[in-house]
């Protein structure tokens, strides 16, 4: 049985290491991630790891599938994916 994370998140491979496990394989989730209206943080991010699981694991039949989300929110706002560094460089000087 083979063992795959459903992430492409650098810190996700260094938290499994940390507890000694490596996947076989890496297989990031292609899903929409946008939030539903006044979906709270923490049932956001379950349905994000869910419909992770379930999209790698159709691809995956046969291996044990682990995927996770997290979700930044100040009390039950939830913030949006953070920009590539890349993206808010142009806007250094407006601030």
């Amino acid at each position: 049985m083979t063992f795959v994370l459903a992430s492409a998140s650098p810190r996700r491979l260094e938290l499994l290491a940390q507890i000694g496990l490596t996947p076989d394989r890496v297989v990031p989730a292609d899903i929409d991630e946008s939030p539903r209206r006044a979906e709270l943080p923490a049932a956001y991010a379950e349905r994000m790891a869910r419909e992770k699981c379930a999209q790698v694991g159709r691809q995956c039949s046969a291996e044990r599938v682990l995927a996770a989300d997290t979700a930044v929110a100040p009390g039950r706002r939830l913030l949006g994916q953070p920009a590539p560094a890349a993206a808010a460089r142009p806007c250094r000087g407006l601030v």
